[in-house]
């Protein structure tokens, strides 16, 4: 996502950093929840600052998709995984007559979210927290790699 992205970067620049999402049903015609986020994410901020982002981590937080009072609390989670079922790109115009076009993936479940993950949560109408490290090397396959390459 691009909040993630966002506090990647300052990761990477050592500012501890935190994603802020906000969960909606894009599909219902209602607005997002934005008051779940404004009344949770101050104290989920100072509470995550002060226990100290270690360096080279980020922090992502992700509000469901419904009112305060409906808030059934907030899980340390895992990073979930949704499936991109297909690509669908529409073509637009800019507002001097240009074509561009916006691209995004059509998500389905077909399978329940992992249990213990940010998904998972935010179906149970829960704050998810999940802390996520910057290096995503994955050490076996860079084992496999370099054998290919000696």
């Amino acid at each position: 996502s691009g909040t993630v992205a966002g506090a990647v970067e300052g990761s990477i620049l050592g500012i501890p950093s935190l994603a802020l999402s906000q969960a909606y049903r894009s599909r219902s015609g209602e607005p997002p929840h934005w008051e779940t986020a404004v009344h949770f994410g101050p104290d989920i901020i100072r509470r995550v600052l002060a226990a100290g982002i270690p360096r080279d981590v980020l922090v992502n937080i992700n509000f469901p998709d419904c009112a305060p009072g409906d808030v059934r609390g907030v899980a340390v989670t895992t990073q979930g995984r949704n499936r991109q079922e297909r690509l669908q790109i529409d073509q637009r115009q800019d507002g001097r007559g240009n074509a561009y076009y916006w691209i995004a993936y059509v998500r389905t479940r077909a399978q329940p979210p992992a249990d213990g993950s940010d998904i998972s949560a935010l179906a149970d109408n829960r704050i998810a927290v999940t802390p996520l490290r910057l290096d995503m090397t994955d050490e076996p396959f860079m084992t496999r790699l370099a054998e290919l390459f000696d």
